[in-house]
């Protein structure tokens, strides 16, 4: 596998919006002390077992022990929660697997994702070498049921791309199933339609002002008295009446 640079760890949660951030960030493998920087099942545990909001996992990983991985994918699964991971470097190895147990994945901008067939050093007999050939078949099978039921894709295609430790784009991730979409900037929509329906409301109480106002320019008021006319005004009418 070509050598990826490492990736420096981070691990923080929040809220933020009533959705629970958890930010990820670094190589997959158990931890075996509290300050041991890495990502494992127990560390995604401790941080959201409790939670009942909906949660949100920013990932940044080159992947790492596909036993953790899967142990991950498998908890993020069977989570209540609304879970969406969102890509925010590379998602590669087992790192796929955090993606692949999303309710929701997300690649951002300019991120990869790989796959490939699972690895492992030996050393022994042809027996001991056997175990572990065997062993790795078994991981691969595990790894594409993954995957099938993420992306709907063939086992053959699957394979394919396994063994050619297939790089993705963000648009190609999404094209084949392993994420659902790319993030686009978030604009205010709240905002907008306040905006809007101050615009409907102004409109409106124009043109019921206008309404009223053509309503009364248009009715003729009917005096109670009518003036009675004066001699010098029916002079008047009657020299106009005459032609005079």
């Amino acid at each position: 596998m070509p050598k990826i640079k490492n990736i420096p760890f981070q691990a923080t949660n929040q809220l933020e919006n009533g959705k629970k951030i958890l930010t990820l960030s670094g190589n997959i493998r158990k931890r075996y002390y509290s300050e041991d920087k890495s990502i494992d099942a127990s560390l995604i545990k401790d941080a959201l077992d409790d939670v009942t909001d909906d949660i949100i996992i920013r990932l940044n990983s080159n992947g790492g022990d596909v036993f953790q991985g899967i142990e991950i994918y498998n908890y993020l699964k069977n989570h209540a929660s609304n879970i969406t991971v969102e890509v925010t470097g590379v998602a590669a190895s087992a790192a796929t697997f955090i993606v692949a147990g999303a309710d929701k994945a997300i690649m951002n901008t300019g991120t990869t994702f790989m796959i490939h067939e699972a690895s492992s050093f030996a050393w022994g007999n042809k027996a001991e070498l056997q175990k572990v050939l065997n062993a790795l078949e078994v991981i691969d099978d595990s790894i594409i049921a993954i995957y099938t039921k993420k992306t709907g894709q063939q086992k053959d295609q699957l394979i394919t791309w396994m063994k050619e430790e297939k790089w993705f784009t963000a648009e190609e991730a999404v094209k084949y199933g392993f994420a659902d979409e790319i993030k686009e900037k978030q604009k205010n929509v709240e905002n907008q339609i306040d905006i809007a329906a101050l615009i409907n409301h102004s409109v409106a109480e124009a043109m019921r002002e206008f309404a009223a106002k053509a309503q009364v320019s248009n009715t003729v008021e009917t005096p109670k008295e009518t003036k009675k006319e004066t001699p010098k005004q029916k002079s008047l009418l009657n020299k106009l009446r005459k032609g005079e």
